[in-house]
C-alpha cells in the first residue's frame, strides 16, 4: 500500500491553465485489440500518447475494478467485492449500484472538497453519490424500459436528472438494456453545457459482444467501430466547449475475456449435499453454504449462523470437489489468501477457482455442469472473473496536455490508474494500493 498523501502534488501547468480530465472506460478492451485499435481514428488519437497494459484487481469483473479506477484500493480496501450482492436463493440478485456501498474515499469525493466539479455518465457504483455534481448512474431494471428510467431517474444526482429526461429516448431495450448511444449523448451534452473539471463515462458495447459472441468476431470488430465513433463525438464535444487544449483524456478498460466450455452450478451440488434446502416449489428454503458466481470463479459463503461442524464439512467437501476431475474446480484459496496476495476480502470463506474456462452460476436446479456442446446450453460465450495474472490485460492509454507522446509502458495495474488521475488534477487518496504512472506524464510525479 502506498500513502498516496506522499506523493508530490503536480506543479501548475506551464501554460498556467487550469487541468480537466476525461476517463472513458471501453469495458473489455484488452492489450491485445490495440493494434486493430490503431487503425481506428479516435482510438488512435488517444493511443498516441501513452499506453500501455493494466493488470486488473480480484476479482476481474466490471464493478470492483470501475471502483478501484475512482479509489485507487482494491475490493479489501473499498468494498465492492463483485458485481453483485451475495444474496443466496435469489435468482436476480441486486447489483452494487449505490455509490454510498464504498468504503473508500473516491477521486469525487476529493473533488468536491477541492472545488471542482464532476460528472459521471454510466459509471458502475454511482448511484445516489454524495460527491458526483452530475451523476447519471448505470442501473436498470430487468422488467423492462419504462421501470429501468424510473430507478435511473431515482439514482440520478438532481442535475444528472435534466439530462437523463433530454436524453430517455436514446436508451434501446431489445433483449436488454443498451445504454451506448444514450451514455455518449450524456457525456457530449454535459461537456458543452456544463463543462465540469472531471467526467468519467462508461462504454460497455466490446465487452457484450464479447460475452454474446466470443473474444475476436465480427460482433466486436463492430462493437470496437461503434465505440470509435463514440469517443469521436467525445472530443469533438471537448472542442466545441473549447476546453480540449486543457483536458487529458485516458481510455481505461477492466478485464479481459477467457472463451467459455462449460457452465458450472456449484449450488446444485450444495443442494444435492444437503447445504441448501428446497422448498415445494423448487426455491430456496434454508441454506448452510452458498456459492456466489463471479464470472470464471465463485466466493465461497458460510451462513452466518452455521456451527463449526457445519463450516468443516463445507470445507472438506470443497477439498473434495478440487481432487475431484469430473467436477472442473482447480483450487480453492482461502480468505487469507486472497487478502494477502490480491487485496481481495468479503463476506466470505474462500474463492473456489474453475479450471480454465468455467463459468459459475448462481442457479441451483438442473444439472450442476453443462458444456458448450450440450443442445441445451445457452449461457455466455467468453467470459472474466479469472485470476488478474491470467490471460490477456486490460488497458491504459492517456493523451492531453500533462501526457508524454509515443510512450509505450509495461505494464501498471488498475489502482494505478486512479492515484494518476488525482494526481494529474492535484489530489492525491489519504491511502492508495497504486501510485502514479509517471511514464506516462511529460513531468514525472516525484515520490518524496
Amino acid at each position: 500500500m502506498t500513502d498516496a498523501a506522499q506523493l508530490e502534488r503536480p506543479a501548475p501547468a506551464d501554460d498556467g491553465e487550469r487541468r480537466r480530465l476525461v476517463v472513458i472506460s471501453v469495458d473489455a478492451m484488452s492489450d491485445v485489440d490495440v493494434p486493430f485499435a490503431r487503425t481506428l481514428p479516435n482510438f488512435a488519437r488517444i493511443l498516441g500518447g501513452a499506453w500501455g497494459s493494466a493488470e486488473a484487481i480480484y476479482p476481474t469483473v466490471t464493478y470492483p475494478n470501475h471502483t478501484s479506477q475512482t479509489t485507487g484500493r482494491t475490493a479489501d480496501g473499498h468494498g465492492i467485492y463483485a458485481n453483485e450482492k451475495v444474496s443466496p436463493g435469489v435468482r436476480v440478485p441486486e447489483w452494487f449500484w449505490d455509490a454510498r456501498d464504498i468504503t473508500a474515499p473516491t477521486i469525487f469525493d476529493l473533488a468536491k472538497q477541492e472545488g471542482l466539479t464532476t460528472a459521471s455518465v454510466g459509471w458502475p457504483v454511482t448511484g445516489w453519490s454524495p460527491s458526483i455534481d452530475i451523476a447519471v448512474p448505470e442501473i436498470w431494471d430487468r422488467a423492462g424500459l419504462e421501470p429501468t428510467l424510473a430507478v435511473l431517474r431515482e439514482a440520478s444526482s438532481p442535475r444528472g436528472l435534466e439530462y437523463v429526461d433530454r436524453h430517455a429516448g436514446e436508451v434501446s431495450w431489445a433483449r436488454k438494456h443498451v445504454f451506448g448511444r444514450f451514455n455518449t449523448s450524456v457525456a457530449t451534452d454535459i461537456l458543452r453545457t456544463d463543462r465540469p473539471d472531471v467526467l468519467f463515462v462508461h462504454l460497455v458495447d466490446v465487452d457484450s459482444a464479447r460475452h454474446a459472441t466470443g473474444r475476436f468476431t465480427p460482433e466486436v470488430k463492430e462493437a470496437f467501430e461503434r465505440v470509435d465513433g463514440w469517443i469521436g463525438e467525445i472530443l469533438a464535444a471537448l472542442e466545441d466547449a473549447g476546453i480540449a487544449e486543457e483536458t487529458n483524456v485516458a481510455i481505461v478498460s477492466d478485464h479481459g475475456h477467457v472463451e467459455v466450455g462449460r457452465c458450472f452450478r456449484a449450488n446444485r451440488l450444495l443442494v444435492e449435499r444437503g447445504f441448501v434446502r428446497l422448498d415445494d416449489s423448487g426455491e430456496v428454503s434454508s441454506w448452510d453454504a452458498w456459492v456466489h458466481g463471479c464470472g470464471l470463479t465463485g466466493q465461497l459463503h458460510l451462513n452466518p449462523e452455521a456451527d463449526e461442524a457445519t463450516r468443516e464439512k463445507v470445507l472438506a467437501l470443497v477439498d473434495g470437489w478440487v481432487e475431484d476431475p469430473e467436477i472442473l474446480v482447480a483450487a480453492f484459496h482461502q480468505l487469507a489468501e486472497m487478502r494477502e496476495d490480491y487485496g481481495y476480502a468479503g463476506p466470505f470463506l474462500g474463492v473456489l477457482e474453475g479450471t480454465s474456462g468455467t463459468n459459475f452460476q448462481n442457479l441451483w436446479e438442473g444439472r450442476s455442469l453443462y458444456g458448450r456442446f450440450d443442445e441445451d446450453y445457452t449461457f455466455l460465450i467468453s467470459q472474466h472473473g479469472h485470476l488478474p495474472e491470467q490471460d490477456i490485460q486490460a488497458v491504459f492509454a492517456m493523451t492531453g496536455p500533462d501526457i508524454a507522446e509515443g510512450v509505450r509502458f509495461s505494464r501498471c495495474t488498475v489502482p494505478d490508474e486512479a492515484v494518476t488521475f488525482a494526481h494529474l488534477l492535484g489530489l492525491s487518496f489519504p491511502e492508495a494500493d497504486g501510485s502514479v504512472v509517471s511514464e506516462m506524464l511529460r513531468v514525472p510525479a516525484v515520490q518524496q
